[in-house]
């Protein structure tokens, strides 16, 4: 099987920012010809099976529930009865402890299925309580209650943000095996490049960015200044020339009848790795994608201005 022609298609995929659920066959192949147990174990956790245990979930998968919902009908007495619809639950009132496992949410479902949910769903995500959760609700807060609705209210940008960190970190890996294993041809000897696939493997899941153990980077004129136990961060002056251009990008797409959601979307995704130090080819991608967009509705002002600029930055 042509493991080369399968990377290159996910690569394609995420890019185009295409469903998951045509890039997951063919990652779930990928992750068994390269015969790294770490990448096939976070490839199934992450795409295909979901998590199993909250030990397993990694940090950007811990959101926090921005709070309780709850509509229900409040017994008084003498046959009086006050009707409360979307009223906010004080969870607080449960103690600390309670508090937490209330509020603090493990995200255990695949990207496709959190994908599907956001498809479900235009506004804020609603997630049901535990059979134990109500309880505790009905016991000590909502006492002589009867609850029709409650669900816990989660912003939909924490969803987005896991679907954007794990494809970051596929992209990221894929483009750092393609760069540092394989002369940017994929040509996958698989057993001769085993140990070096698991270290690059290693760092790309638990950081997003590879630098070689043990190494401190400070690179001048550079958009990555690394340091020691894999810290790496983007330079401020990276930092600006991005966010100048990507302000650009939309402010003219302000302009543009077709297609804006689109290039919103792509910007988000490259503020984001701003934020959260992603990898500069990622970032890159996201401009590329927007080409495609605005090739695609005849917006040439957009395309000369990422021509013109991303030639400016470096993205290595």
């Amino acid at each position: 099987m042509d493991v080369k022609k399968l990377i290159e298609d996910v690569i394609s995929h995420l890019a185009e920012n295409d469903s998951f659920s045509v890039v997951v066959p063919k990652l779930q192949v990928i992750a068994k010809l390269l015969k790294n147990e770490k990448l096939q174990s976070w490839i199934e956790s992450e795409f295909i099976y979901g998590y199993k245990d909250t030990h397993g979930v990694p940090d950007y998968r811990k959101i926090s529930v921005s709070n309780v919902k709850a509509s229900f009908l409040h017994h008084q007495g003498f046959g009086k009865i006050m009707q409360y619809t979307n009223w906010d639950v004080p969870i607080s009132n449960l103690g600390m402890e309670h508090f937490g496992e209330f509020m603090n949410l493990n995200v255990k479902q695949t990207v496709f299925a959190i994908e599907r949910i956001l498809d479900d769903n235009e506004g804020n995500i609603h997630l049901s309580l535990t059979a134990y959760e109500k309880l505790l609700v009905q016991q000590n807060i909502l006492d002589n209650c009867e609850i029709s609705n409650i669900h816990k209210v989660v912003s939909r940008t924490y969803f987005l943000d896991i679907i954007t960190t794990a494809k970051a970190k596929l992209l990221d890996l894929f483009l750092e095996l393609n760069e540092s294993i394989f002369n940017n041809e994929i040509n996958f000897n698989v057993m001769e490049k085993k140990e070096k696939i698991s270290q690059i493997v290693n760092h790309t899941i638990n950081t997003g960015v590879y630098v070689a153990d043990g190494s401190t980077a400070n690179i001048q004129n550079s958009n990555v200044v690394g340091g020691s136990q894999n810290e790496v961060h983007l330079s401020e002056e990276f930092k600006d020339q991005v966010l100048a251009l990507a302000e650009k990008i939309e402010e003219l797409s302000q302009d543009v009848e077709t297609e804006r959601e689109d290039i919103a979307f792509e910007i988000s995704k490259i503020k984001l790795g701003l934020q959260r130090d992603e990898s500069p080819k990622f970032i890159k991608s996201a401009f590329n994608a927007i080409k495609g967009i605005a090739s695609s509705i005849a917006a040439n002002e957009i395309t000369e201005v990422i021509n013109n600029s991303l030639q400016n930055i470096n993205f290595q």
